[in-house]
């Protein structure tokens, strides 16, 4: 579709495109059309799906001119979107060496952010080793997964193909046990109480799971727990408030161990775990090499897998973690980033960060400034987010290096780490 002569089209038609770009979701973009299923280079023939105020929605019906690199999805779901089932990653239907090259492409164009490469992860497939999935259906019928892309609606994940083996047959052990038993899933819309989502973590050998429920009694769930033969340990967390927080403030053990060894670190219930550790493990020592010794920060810690890094090198390590869990297994009390910076008045000689999806912030970096470390390292999940703060940071700092990693392949999702040195220290350029 070229020309503003052209009319609108309208939720059915087929269209052909000429997809100009990939977009941080993982569609293809042609003007402002979102293309499911379509990668830069290629035509392709697509059903609208909706049209937008702002964008227009297509789903890929048919390929006219492939990239080189366009194979057969190894996941049959993936071109299967009828009866609930999931629709796949979103980049699938790539060779991964192809999936990389585009989100080089992506990262530059869409943020700005120069990579030489998106470093290949050891295992393209199986290999997730925490993954949430979301509880659907009522009693006798409910089901684990997550929302289809760009959706509210629920698909199935039987069978995942890039969880962890022991991951996936956790998780469908533990919907064919509740199906079983009648067991329902929380629905907002029918005031229906029930099970939420679950939490599946894996170290390779053990599986511990965690229930979270809006049923405040957990009688339910706690019958289910014989049935799950998969998960070495059980764990039930209480959340009746709405929105997208999957997770109460507190786990109760039901059965079975309490916590797992991932590489050396403690993950409980609750506890954050990277979801494919073998490729965090490379971006831990990534992220901590060059920051020196000295005072050191470590903000959204996590489990402490950095924390454990920099205690090797540095002469204090201040850790810092508002999650009550792993705040208690760094030995701290739960604090914001922005409490424990805002409170400083010592010199900081390096500070190490791994925020959310959403970045540091303005308060975070605004600190930052003020305290002025001779190094901030930051890894992130986000690149808008990585972007914006790495532009906030320019007053007082020099952007050395980024570098890119394929987090989990199959998807869009790429973790980056990005170094700045203090302005007046850094080598000329």
């Amino acid at each position: 579709m070229k020309g503003k002569a052209e009319p609108r089209p309208n939720a059915g038609d087929r269209v052909a495109f000429d997809v100009e770009s990939l977009l941080p979701s993982g569609e293809g973009a042609c003007g402002r059309t979102r293309i499911a299923g379509a990668f830069p280079g290629e035509r392709v023939v697509a059903r609208i799906d909706h049209v937008g105020q702002h964008a227009t929605f297509a789903t890929t019906v048919d390929v006219e001119r492939g990239r080189p690199g366009r194979r057969a999805p190894p996941c049959l779901r993936h071109v299967d979107t009828k009866e609930g089932r999931c629709t796949g990653c979103a980049l699938m239907a790539l060779e991964e060496s192809d999936q990389r090259t585009v989100l080089r492409e992506m990262l530059l164009a869409q943020h700005g952010l120069e990579v030489s490469e998106v470093v290949a992860a050891p295992e393209s497939l199986g290999y997730r080793w925490s993954a949430k999935r979301v509880a659907f259906g009522g009693p006798g019928k409910l089901r684990l997964g997550s929302f289809m892309r760009g959706t509210n609606r629920p698909a199935d994940m039987t069978g995942c193909l890039v969880d962890h083996p022991l991951i996936a047959a956790a998780a469908d052990e533990l919907a064919e046990g509740a199906r079983d038993l009648g067991i329902a899933a929380h629905d907002e819309e029918r005031k229906r109480l029930g099970l939420r989502a679950v939490w599946l973590r894996t170290n390779g050998t053990q599986v511990l799971a965690t229930l979270v429920t809006s049923e405040a009694n957990g009688d339910e769930l706690t019958r289910l727990s014989p049935r799950l033969t998969r998960c070495h340990g059980l764990a039930l967390s209480f959340y009746r408030d709405g929105g997208n927080v999957l997770r109460g403030a507190e786990a109760t053990v039901l059965r079975g161990i309490e916590e797992l060894d991932v590489n050396g670190t403690t993950i409980g219930p609750l506890g954050f775990l990277q979801p494919n550790p073998k490729v965090a493990e490379q971006m831990y020592d990534d992220l901590i090499d060059g920051i020196g010794g000295g005072r050191i920060f470590d903000l959204y810690a996590g489990a402490g897998a950095t924390t454990r890094r920099l205690r090797a090198v540095a002469s204090e390590v201040v850790p810092c973690e508002s999650h009550p869990e792993a705040a208690r297994s760094l030995g701290v009390d739960a604090e914001t980033a922005e409490a424990l910076l805002v409170r400083q008045t010592d010199a900081v000689d390096g500070v190490i960060a791994n925020p959310p999806r959403k970045g540091l912030g303005a308060a975070v970096t605004g600190e930052l400034l003020r305290l002025r470390p001779a190094r901030i390292h930051v890894m992130a999940c986000g690149p808008a987010g990585l972007a914006k703060d790495i532009g906030a940071l320019t007053e007082g700092y020099r952007l050395e290096s980024v570098r890119a990693y394929d987090t989990l392949p199959q998807t869009p999702h790429v973790e980056l780490i990005a170094k700045l040195v203090r302005i007046e220290d850094a080598a000329p350029r």
